[in-house]
């Protein structure tokens, strides 16, 4: 579809749904009935329009109001009443029924002027045989009530899809918010424990840790709250985590490596330290030395992110479930490739401009 053709489908769905539009609406579909009228009027009366033109518009504008109230009947009561709550046997027989109510009107409207005029009839005799000759030539009016129909339908459910894509845009917010992985308890816990230990052994030491994490929490409470950061922004968060941990953990050594073209991307806040997070909590129920490999690399047009640690599992299914229920949300359309092979993990994002 073209940018003509979508701008085109725009206007056309504002112009159908929007309320600033709606007096424009009825004075359209006024418009359009009052051109029916008068040309249905001067259908029945044109052996003998010389005659009755003065009448025409007269005559046009009481048939416009029979049209009028029975199609504005439809709208706002048979609708909304039978046809939205599926009451379909009732709201076929309405309509039916405002039919044959506009047969009966132009059948007596014709017998009157003609009478009242003096104008030979073109029905020979009045009867039920010649109201039922008449349903077929009503196709038309059948037509116009379930098309106002079909547009209500249509604004009613275009209004509904405004008012799930709304919610849905606010619990996929919502989810994100939530997903954003925090750092664990256990961890501020660990090293608020080491650093009070520290604190008379070591103040240096304990000292560098508090800054580190208070540096982890500044970015945490104030970088995350934007959609995205720059990726450097992200591996120094990352950084001090793995040295907080390696801090802590005399067991515990990692190898960081970034190519320097990545440095100006712009991801989303807190979308790889999951990896590293639970890889850590399985270290620290390891007695033997384990260390951890991560990496940032291009690869054409995507970011490429790997995850190794020496320890055998990475992380669980219940963990990857969460991570790919957040990538699913930022990247739909298969934006992203993830692949968790016991100890390593790589993801890859795409459309990444390097």
């Amino acid at each position: 579809m073209t940018y003509k053709q979508d701008m085109l489908k725009s206007k056309l769905y504002n112009f159908l749904i929007a309320p600033k539009y709606r007096i424009w609406r009825h004075i359209l579909f006024v418009l359009a009935f009052a051109l029916i009228s008068f040309r249905q009027t001067s259908y029945i009366f044109r052996d003998k329009i010389d005659i009755v033109q003065d009448y025409i518009p007269l005559l046009s504008l009481i048939t416009l109001t029979v049209y009028l109230v029975s199609l504005y009947a439809n709208i706002y009561f048979l609708v909304p009443r039978y046809l939205l709550n599926k009451k379909y046997k009732r709201y076929l027989l309405s309509v039916f029924a405002i039919i044959f109510i506009q047969i009966a009107y132009l059948l007596i409207m014709e017998y009157v002027v003609r009478n009242e005029l003096g104008l030979p009839h073109k029905i020979p005799v009045y009867n039920l045989f010649t109201f039922i000759q008449c349903i077929p030539s009503s196709t038309i009016n059948l037509m116009c009530i379930l098309g106002t129909s079909a547009t209500v339908l249509f604004k009613r459910q275009a209004m509904e899809n405004e008012w799930i894509t709304r919610i849905e845009q606010e619990n996929i917010k919502s989810e994100l918010d939530r997903l954003k992985e925090q750092l664990s308890p256990d961890f501020l816990s660990k090293i608020l424990n080491k650093t009070s230990v520290l604190v008379t052994t070591d103040p240096k030491k304990a000292s560098d840790m508090l800054m580190r994490l208070s540096g982890l929490l500044r970015y945490q409470l104030y970088d995350c709250n934007r959609d995205r950061v720059l990726l450097s922004a992200e591996v120094n968060f990352m950084r001090s985590y793995l040295e907080l941990e390696k801090m802590y953990n005399s067991r515990f050594e990692y190898e960081f490596t970034v190519d320097k073209k990545l440095k100006d991307i712009f991801i989303p806040p807190m979308l790889f330290i999951p990896f590293i997070q639970h890889a850590i909590m399985r270290i620290e129920n390891s007695d033997e030395f384990i260390s951890m490999h991560v990496s940032f690399t291009p690869e054409k047009n995507a970011l490429l992110f790997i995850c190794r640690t020496s320890n055998k599992v990475l992380i669980s299914e219940v963990e990857l479930y969460a991570i790919k229920k957040r990538l699913d949300l930022i990247y739909p359309d298969e934006g992203y490739f993830l692949s968790v092979v016991h100890n390593e993990a790589r993801l890859q994002l795409k459309d990444i401009t390097v």
